[in-house]
């Protein structure tokens, strides 16, 4: 799979108003938690939603002390932890320096 240029995503994230929404698809970099398993389970089982893909409302982008850059979606397809029940949607955080940027497309940019 093509991997999308830390460059490319930099020129678009920039560009982007918070709550502009994104389709995101996304290899992390390490191999997933327990907890990140039971949170996407309603999503690929529920909603036949890949793992790897992620819908929802940009909120921020910014560079790490290691100069590598991150970005924040609130995906609704996604679950939380909330007072130790699974709540419907979640931030999710990606690092495209640790995993790999596969797609970032922007469907509606915000006003």
């Amino acid at each position: 799979m093509k991997r999308l240029s830390l460059l490319d995503s930099l020129r678009t994230l920039t560009t982007l108003k918070e709550n502009s929404i994104l389709f995101v698809s996304y290899l992390a970099g390490r191999k997933p938690k327990p907890q990140a398993i039971k949170e996407a389970q309603r999503a690929v089982d529920q909603e036949g939603i890949a793992p790897r893909h992620f819908t929802g409302k940009f909120k921020r982008a910014w560079v790490t002390k290691k100069n590598e850059l991150c970005f924040t979606v609130w995906v609704e397809e996604r679950d939380r932890m909330q007072n130790g029940r699974l709540a419907p949607g979640a931030y999710r955080s990606f690092n495209p320096s640790l995993g790999q940027l596969l797609a970032l497309d922007v469907l509606e940019r915000a006003a």
